[in-house]
Protein backbone atom coordinates (compact mmCIF):
# COMPACT_ATOMS: atom_id res chain seq x y z
CA UNK A 1 0.00 0.00 0.00
CA UNK A 2 2.89 2.32 0.68
CA UNK A 3 4.14 1.65 -2.85
CA UNK A 4 0.74 2.62 -4.27
CA UNK A 5 0.84 5.92 -2.36
CA UNK A 6 4.29 6.81 -3.67
CA UNK A 7 3.28 5.74 -7.16
CA UNK A 8 0.27 8.04 -6.98
CA UNK A 9 2.53 10.87 -5.84
CA UNK A 10 4.67 10.50 -8.98
CA UNK A 11 1.48 10.68 -11.03
CA UNK A 12 0.43 13.88 -9.28
CA UNK A 13 3.85 15.44 -9.86
CA UNK A 14 4.06 14.80 -13.60
CA UNK A 15 0.44 15.77 -14.23
CA UNK A 16 1.00 18.98 -12.29
CA UNK A 17 3.97 19.70 -14.54
CA UNK A 18 1.87 18.99 -17.61
CA UNK A 19 -0.80 21.41 -16.38
CA UNK A 20 1.94 24.04 -15.98
CA UNK A 21 3.00 23.57 -19.62
CA UNK A 22 -0.57 23.61 -20.93
CA UNK A 23 -1.30 26.77 -18.90
CA UNK A 24 1.77 28.46 -20.41
CA UNK A 25 0.66 27.49 -23.91
CA UNK A 26 -2.82 28.91 -23.35
CA UNK A 27 -1.39 32.08 -21.80
CA UNK A 28 0.72 32.65 -24.93
CA UNK A 29 -1.97 31.87 -27.47
CA UNK A 30 -1.67 35.47 -28.80
CA UNK A 31 2.07 35.91 -28.31
CA UNK A 32 3.82 36.78 -31.58
CA UNK A 33 5.99 33.96 -32.85
CA UNK A 34 5.41 31.85 -29.73
CA UNK A 35 6.23 28.15 -29.94
CA UNK A 36 4.00 25.81 -27.96
CA UNK A 37 5.33 22.87 -25.94
CA UNK A 38 4.19 19.36 -25.10
CA UNK A 39 4.92 16.99 -22.20
CA UNK A 40 5.78 13.32 -22.61
CA UNK A 41 5.71 10.75 -19.78
CA UNK A 42 7.67 7.54 -19.20
CA UNK A 43 7.18 4.84 -16.62
CA UNK A 44 9.71 4.48 -13.81
CA UNK A 45 11.71 1.30 -13.33
CA UNK A 46 9.75 -1.71 -12.06
CA UNK A 47 10.34 -3.90 -9.03
CA UNK A 48 10.80 -7.52 -10.04
CA UNK A 49 8.95 -9.86 -7.68
CA UNK A 50 9.85 -12.98 -9.55
CA UNK A 51 12.13 -13.44 -12.52
CA UNK A 52 11.21 -15.14 -15.76
CA UNK A 53 11.96 -18.83 -16.15
CA UNK A 54 12.32 -20.70 -19.41
CA UNK A 55 10.76 -24.05 -20.30
CA UNK A 56 12.49 -27.16 -19.01
CA UNK A 57 11.31 -30.71 -19.69
CA UNK A 58 7.62 -30.82 -19.00
CA UNK A 59 7.76 -27.40 -17.36
CA UNK A 60 6.44 -24.71 -19.69
CA UNK A 61 8.17 -21.75 -18.02
CA UNK A 62 6.82 -18.59 -16.36
CA UNK A 63 6.95 -14.92 -17.11
CA UNK A 64 8.51 -12.36 -14.85
CA UNK A 65 6.35 -10.67 -12.24
CA UNK A 66 6.99 -6.94 -11.92
CA UNK A 67 5.31 -4.07 -10.15
CA UNK A 68 5.71 -0.58 -11.61
CA UNK A 69 6.88 2.16 -9.29
CA UNK A 70 5.28 5.14 -10.96
CA UNK A 71 5.77 7.62 -13.78
CA UNK A 72 8.33 10.26 -14.59
CA UNK A 73 8.65 13.27 -16.86
CA UNK A 74 10.33 12.11 -20.06
CA UNK A 75 10.64 15.42 -21.95
CA UNK A 76 9.13 18.82 -22.56
CA UNK A 77 9.40 19.35 -26.32
CA UNK A 78 8.92 22.63 -28.16
CA UNK A 79 6.70 22.55 -31.23
CA UNK A 80 8.47 24.50 -33.98
CA UNK A 81 5.63 24.14 -36.49
CA UNK A 82 4.52 27.06 -38.64
CA UNK A 83 2.22 29.66 -37.10
CA UNK A 84 -0.35 31.64 -39.07
CA UNK A 85 0.75 34.89 -40.74
CA UNK A 86 -1.13 38.11 -40.04
CA UNK A 87 -0.79 41.23 -42.19
CA UNK A 88 0.02 44.34 -40.13
CA UNK A 89 0.91 46.97 -42.72
CA UNK A 90 3.91 48.06 -40.63
CA UNK A 91 6.91 48.32 -42.96
CA UNK A 92 9.43 47.03 -40.43
CA UNK A 93 7.43 43.93 -39.43
CA UNK A 94 8.67 40.60 -40.79
CA UNK A 95 7.35 37.06 -40.82
CA UNK A 96 9.10 33.82 -41.69
CA UNK A 97 7.36 31.19 -43.76
CA UNK A 98 9.32 27.97 -43.46
CA UNK A 99 12.41 27.09 -41.46
CA UNK A 100 14.77 29.47 -39.72
CA UNK A 101 14.85 32.20 -37.08
CA UNK A 102 15.78 35.86 -37.04
CA UNK A 103 19.20 36.52 -35.54
CA UNK A 104 19.55 39.17 -32.82
CA UNK A 105 22.70 40.40 -31.11
CA UNK A 106 23.33 42.24 -27.85
CA UNK A 107 26.89 42.97 -28.91
CA UNK A 108 28.26 39.85 -27.23
CA UNK A 109 25.85 36.96 -27.71
CA UNK A 110 23.44 35.95 -30.43
CA UNK A 111 19.79 35.10 -29.83
CA UNK A 112 17.16 33.66 -32.14
CA UNK A 113 13.46 34.43 -32.51
CA UNK A 114 10.43 34.04 -34.77
CA UNK A 115 9.03 37.36 -33.54
CA UNK A 116 9.66 39.86 -36.34
CA UNK A 117 8.10 42.97 -34.75
CA UNK A 118 11.16 45.14 -35.40
CA UNK A 119 11.60 48.92 -35.46
CA UNK A 120 14.25 51.51 -36.30
CA UNK A 121 15.93 53.20 -33.35
CA UNK A 122 17.16 56.80 -33.24
CA UNK A 123 20.34 55.81 -35.10
CA UNK A 124 18.49 54.08 -37.91
CA UNK A 125 19.45 50.60 -36.69
CA UNK A 126 16.83 47.85 -37.02
CA UNK A 127 16.21 46.53 -33.51
CA UNK A 128 13.85 44.43 -31.42
CA UNK A 129 12.11 47.21 -29.44
CA UNK A 130 11.31 44.89 -26.50
CA UNK A 131 14.94 44.04 -25.78
CA UNK A 132 16.94 46.63 -27.72
CA UNK A 133 18.87 43.85 -29.46
CA UNK A 134 20.01 44.53 -33.01
CA UNK A 135 18.72 42.57 -35.97
CA UNK A 136 21.52 40.89 -37.90
CA UNK A 137 21.81 40.78 -41.68
CA UNK A 138 23.87 41.82 -44.68
CA UNK A 139 24.48 45.37 -45.93
CA UNK A 140 24.42 46.30 -49.62
CA UNK A 141 27.14 48.38 -51.23
CA UNK A 142 26.69 51.83 -52.81
CA UNK A 143 25.25 50.21 -55.95
CA UNK A 144 22.64 48.25 -54.01
CA UNK A 145 24.41 44.91 -54.43
CA UNK A 146 24.78 42.44 -51.57
CA UNK A 147 28.03 40.56 -52.02
CA UNK A 148 28.07 36.81 -51.54
CA UNK A 149 31.01 37.44 -49.20
CA UNK A 150 29.20 40.06 -47.11
CA UNK A 151 29.75 39.83 -43.37
CA UNK A 152 26.95 39.43 -40.84
CA UNK A 153 26.27 42.65 -38.96
CA UNK A 154 23.72 45.24 -37.86
CA UNK A 155 21.16 46.41 -40.42
CA UNK A 156 21.20 50.21 -40.72
CA UNK A 157 18.50 52.14 -42.58
CA UNK A 158 19.70 55.79 -42.59
CA UNK A 159 16.36 57.49 -43.34
CA UNK A 160 17.10 61.11 -44.27
CA UNK A 161 20.83 60.49 -43.98
CA UNK A 162 21.75 59.11 -47.39
CA UNK A 163 21.10 60.40 -50.88
CA UNK A 164 21.21 58.95 -54.36
CA UNK A 165 21.43 60.27 -57.92
CA UNK A 166 21.30 58.52 -61.25
CA UNK A 167 23.03 60.06 -64.26
CA UNK A 168 21.29 59.92 -67.61
CA UNK A 169 22.65 57.17 -69.85
CA UNK A 170 19.78 56.84 -72.32
CA UNK A 171 17.20 59.22 -73.79
CA UNK A 172 14.23 57.80 -75.69
CA UNK A 173 12.82 60.07 -78.38
CA UNK A 174 9.38 59.95 -79.95
CA UNK A 175 7.71 61.95 -82.70
CA UNK A 176 7.79 62.62 -86.42
CA UNK A 177 9.97 64.38 -88.97
CA UNK A 178 7.97 65.72 -91.91
CA UNK A 179 8.60 63.61 -95.01
CA UNK A 180 7.66 66.55 -97.25
CA UNK A 181 10.04 69.02 -95.62
CA UNK A 182 12.35 70.84 -98.00
CA UNK A 183 16.11 70.47 -97.86
CA UNK A 184 17.63 72.57 -95.09
CA UNK A 185 14.51 72.56 -92.91
CA UNK A 186 15.58 72.62 -89.24
CA UNK A 187 13.58 71.48 -86.18
CA UNK A 188 14.95 72.82 -82.90
CA UNK A 189 14.21 71.11 -79.60
CA UNK A 190 15.62 71.18 -76.05
CA UNK A 191 15.83 68.44 -73.42
CA UNK A 192 16.90 68.13 -69.79
CA UNK A 193 19.25 65.41 -68.57
CA UNK A 194 21.13 64.76 -65.31
CA UNK A 195 24.88 64.34 -64.81
CA UNK A 196 26.67 62.20 -62.21
CA UNK A 197 26.00 64.82 -59.50
CA UNK A 198 22.30 64.96 -60.29
CA UNK A 199 22.64 68.43 -61.80
CA UNK A 200 20.09 69.15 -64.48
CA UNK A 201 21.68 70.01 -67.85
CA UNK A 202 19.93 71.44 -70.90
CA UNK A 203 20.95 70.03 -74.24
CA UNK A 204 19.67 71.56 -77.50
CA UNK A 205 19.12 69.33 -80.52
CA UNK A 206 18.66 70.46 -84.15
CA UNK A 207 17.18 68.10 -86.75
CA UNK A 208 17.96 69.13 -90.36
CA UNK A 209 16.62 67.63 -93.60
CA UNK A 210 19.44 66.72 -95.99
CA UNK A 211 19.49 66.49 -99.77
CA UNK A 212 19.58 62.69 -99.54
CA UNK A 213 16.23 60.93 -99.72
CA UNK A 214 14.73 59.96 -96.35
CA UNK A 215 17.73 61.32 -94.41
CA UNK A 216 17.98 63.79 -91.55
CA UNK A 217 20.96 64.90 -89.50
CA UNK A 218 20.87 65.72 -85.81
CA UNK A 219 23.23 68.00 -83.91
CA UNK A 220 23.34 68.33 -80.11
CA UNK A 221 24.83 71.42 -78.44
CA UNK A 222 25.61 72.28 -74.84
CA UNK A 223 26.53 75.84 -73.83
CA UNK A 224 27.03 76.60 -77.51
CA UNK A 225 29.43 73.70 -78.14
CA UNK A 226 28.59 70.77 -80.39
CA UNK A 227 28.56 67.62 -78.25
CA UNK A 228 27.10 65.08 -80.65
CA UNK A 229 26.02 64.63 -84.25
CA UNK A 230 24.78 61.88 -86.54
CA UNK A 231 22.39 60.96 -89.32
CA UNK A 232 19.06 59.17 -89.27
CA UNK A 233 17.97 57.18 -92.32
CA UNK A 234 14.33 56.14 -92.79
CA UNK A 235 12.91 53.39 -95.01
CA UNK A 236 10.00 53.61 -97.46
CA UNK A 237 7.45 53.08 -94.67
CA UNK A 238 8.82 55.96 -92.61
CA UNK A 239 10.50 53.83 -89.92
CA UNK A 240 14.11 54.29 -88.82
CA UNK A 241 16.35 51.98 -90.85
CA UNK A 242 19.78 53.08 -89.62
CA UNK A 243 21.50 55.64 -87.40
CA UNK A 244 25.12 56.61 -88.02
CA UNK A 245 25.66 57.78 -84.43
CA UNK A 246 23.48 58.22 -81.34
CA UNK A 247 26.04 59.25 -78.70
CA UNK A 248 26.23 62.59 -76.91
CA UNK A 249 29.47 63.33 -75.03
CA UNK A 250 29.81 66.45 -72.87
CA UNK A 251 33.18 67.59 -71.50
CA UNK A 252 32.86 69.83 -68.45
CA UNK A 253 35.19 72.69 -67.65
CA UNK A 254 37.53 71.40 -64.91
CA UNK A 255 37.42 74.87 -63.35
CA UNK A 256 33.72 74.58 -62.47
CA UNK A 257 32.81 74.53 -58.76
CA UNK A 258 31.11 71.18 -59.22
CA UNK A 259 33.03 68.20 -60.61
CA UNK A 260 30.71 65.74 -62.35
CA UNK A 261 32.02 62.81 -64.32
CA UNK A 262 33.59 64.11 -67.51
CA UNK A 263 32.83 63.31 -70.24
CA UNK A 264 29.13 62.97 -69.51
CA UNK A 265 27.94 60.42 -72.08
CA UNK A 266 24.45 59.27 -73.00
CA UNK A 267 22.72 57.78 -76.04
CA UNK A 268 19.65 58.71 -78.06
CA UNK A 269 17.09 56.04 -78.91
CA UNK A 270 15.48 56.98 -82.25
CA UNK A 271 13.40 53.80 -82.75
CA UNK A 272 10.11 55.61 -82.02
CA UNK A 273 10.79 58.49 -84.42
CA UNK A 274 9.10 58.32 -87.83
CA UNK A 275 9.26 60.21 -91.13
CA UNK A 276 5.71 60.62 -92.39
CA UNK A 277 3.68 63.30 -94.14
CA UNK A 278 2.86 65.27 -91.00
CA UNK A 279 4.20 68.14 -88.95
CA UNK A 280 7.64 67.73 -87.45
CA UNK A 281 7.77 67.36 -83.70
CA UNK A 282 10.29 65.23 -81.78
CA UNK A 283 10.14 65.11 -77.99
CA UNK A 284 11.66 63.10 -75.15
CA UNK A 285 9.44 60.19 -74.12
CA UNK A 286 11.72 59.12 -71.25
CA UNK A 287 15.22 59.43 -69.87
CA UNK A 288 16.71 57.35 -67.08
CA UNK A 289 18.42 60.10 -65.09
CA UNK A 290 17.26 61.43 -61.72
CA UNK A 291 18.26 64.37 -59.54
CA UNK A 292 19.45 63.95 -55.96
CA UNK A 293 17.00 62.11 -53.73
CA UNK A 294 17.06 61.47 -49.97
CA UNK A 295 16.10 58.17 -48.40
CA UNK A 296 12.59 58.74 -47.10
CA UNK A 297 11.28 55.27 -46.29
CA UNK A 298 11.85 51.58 -46.85
CA UNK A 299 9.95 48.41 -47.47
CA UNK A 300 10.75 44.73 -47.14
CA UNK A 301 10.48 42.56 -50.22
CA UNK A 302 10.64 38.84 -50.79
CA UNK A 303 13.56 37.13 -49.14
CA UNK A 304 13.85 39.77 -46.42
CA UNK A 305 15.45 42.32 -48.77
CA UNK A 306 15.21 45.91 -47.49
CA UNK A 307 14.47 48.35 -50.32
CA UNK A 308 15.14 52.03 -49.71
CA UNK A 309 12.69 54.50 -51.27
CA UNK A 310 14.16 57.92 -52.16
CA UNK A 311 12.43 61.26 -52.65
CA UNK A 312 13.34 61.31 -56.34
CA UNK A 313 11.39 58.11 -56.99
CA UNK A 314 14.37 55.77 -57.08
CA UNK A 315 14.61 52.61 -55.03
CA UNK A 316 17.78 50.79 -54.02
CA UNK A 317 18.55 47.68 -52.02
CA UNK A 318 19.87 48.61 -48.56
CA UNK A 319 20.39 45.19 -47.03
CA UNK A 320 18.93 41.78 -46.32
CA UNK A 321 17.94 40.15 -43.06
CA UNK A 322 19.69 36.92 -42.07
CA UNK A 323 18.12 33.71 -40.80
CA UNK A 324 19.62 31.04 -38.57
CA UNK A 325 18.73 27.37 -38.72
CA UNK A 326 19.72 24.39 -36.56
CA UNK A 327 20.16 20.67 -37.02
CA UNK A 328 18.02 20.15 -33.91
CA UNK A 329 15.57 22.97 -33.25
CA UNK A 330 14.24 21.15 -30.21
CA UNK A 331 17.68 21.52 -28.64
CA UNK A 332 17.25 25.29 -28.29
CA UNK A 333 16.42 26.72 -24.88
CA UNK A 334 14.08 29.60 -24.16
CA UNK A 335 15.67 32.81 -22.94
CA UNK A 336 12.50 34.86 -22.38
CA UNK A 337 11.23 37.77 -24.49
CA UNK A 338 10.37 35.35 -27.33
CA UNK A 339 14.08 34.51 -27.64
CA UNK A 340 15.96 31.23 -27.88
CA UNK A 341 19.59 30.38 -27.21
CA UNK A 342 21.60 27.66 -28.91
CA UNK A 343 22.99 24.74 -26.91
CA UNK A 344 25.19 21.73 -27.52
CA UNK A 345 22.00 19.80 -28.24
CA UNK A 346 20.82 22.21 -30.94
CA UNK A 347 24.12 22.26 -32.78
CA UNK A 348 25.95 25.19 -34.37
CA UNK A 349 23.67 27.84 -35.93
CA UNK A 350 23.69 27.81 -39.73
CA UNK A 351 23.25 31.48 -40.56
CA UNK A 352 22.62 32.71 -44.09
CA UNK A 353 20.18 34.41 -46.43
CA UNK A 354 16.50 33.47 -46.64
CA UNK A 355 15.55 30.93 -49.31
CA UNK A 356 18.99 29.32 -49.14
CA UNK A 357 20.27 26.26 -47.30
CA UNK A 358 16.81 25.09 -46.31
CA UNK A 359 15.93 28.43 -44.71
CA UNK A 360 12.45 29.81 -45.36
CA UNK A 361 11.18 32.99 -46.98
CA UNK A 362 10.69 36.33 -45.22
CA UNK A 363 7.73 38.61 -45.90
CA UNK A 364 7.45 42.25 -44.91
CA UNK A 365 4.45 43.96 -43.33
CA UNK A 366 3.35 40.78 -41.56
CA UNK A 367 3.90 38.87 -38.32
CA UNK A 368 3.71 35.21 -37.43
CA UNK A 369 1.25 34.32 -34.71
CA UNK A 370 1.54 31.69 -32.00
CA UNK A 371 1.35 28.08 -33.19
CA UNK A 372 -0.68 27.06 -30.11
CA UNK A 373 -3.94 25.30 -31.00
CA UNK A 374 -6.56 26.08 -28.37
CA UNK A 375 -8.66 23.03 -29.16
CA UNK A 376 -5.72 20.74 -28.55
CA UNK A 377 -4.70 22.56 -25.39
CA UNK A 378 -8.18 22.41 -23.85
CA UNK A 379 -8.35 18.70 -24.66
CA UNK A 380 -4.97 18.20 -22.99
CA UNK A 381 -6.19 20.22 -20.03
CA UNK A 382 -9.19 17.94 -19.57
CA UNK A 383 -7.15 14.75 -19.95
CA UNK A 384 -4.50 16.04 -17.56
CA UNK A 385 -7.10 17.07 -15.00
CA UNK A 386 -8.64 13.59 -15.09
CA UNK A 387 -5.20 12.01 -14.78
CA UNK A 388 -4.45 14.17 -11.74
CA UNK A 389 -7.79 13.26 -10.17
CA UNK A 390 -7.24 9.54 -10.84
CA UNK A 391 -3.81 9.60 -9.21
CA UNK A 392 -5.22 11.50 -6.25
CA UNK A 393 -7.90 8.80 -5.99
CA UNK A 394 -5.17 6.14 -5.99
CA UNK A 395 -3.55 7.80 -2.97
CA UNK A 396 -6.91 8.12 -1.21
CA UNK A 397 -7.76 4.48 -1.84
CA UNK A 398 -4.33 3.25 -0.66
CA UNK A 399 -4.70 5.43 2.45
CA UNK A 400 -8.11 3.91 3.15
CA UNK A 401 -6.70 0.38 2.86
CA UNK A 402 -3.80 1.32 5.11
CA UNK A 403 -6.23 2.72 7.66
CA UNK A 404 -8.25 -0.51 7.58
CA UNK A 405 -5.06 -2.48 8.15
CA UNK A 406 -4.20 -0.35 11.16
CA UNK A 407 -7.73 -0.84 12.49
CA UNK A 408 -7.21 -4.63 12.54
CA UNK A 409 -5.35 -4.34 15.86
CA UNK A 410 -8.19 -2.56 17.59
Amino acid sequence: MGTAIYTGVTGLQVHQRRIDVVATNIANVNTTGYRGARVLFQDLYSQTLEGARGPSGSFGGTNAQQVGLGVRLASIDVNHGQGSLVTTGVASDMAIQGEGMFVLSDGTNQYYTRDGSFQLNSEGVLVDPATGMRVQGYTADADGVISSNAFLGDIVVPVGGVSIVQPTTSVALIGNLDATASVGTVLQRSMHVYDSLGIERQVDVDYEKTANANEWTWTATFDGDTVGTGTILFDESGAVSSVSSSTVSIDFDPGLPEAPTSPFVFDFAFSSVSQLDDDSDVTVSSQNGFPRGVLSSFNIGSGGVLNGVFTNGLTRVIGQVALGNFANLSGLIRAGDNLFRDTLASGTPQIGRPNTGGRGDVSGGALEGSNVDLGTEFSNLIVTQRGFQANARTITTADTLLQETVNLVR
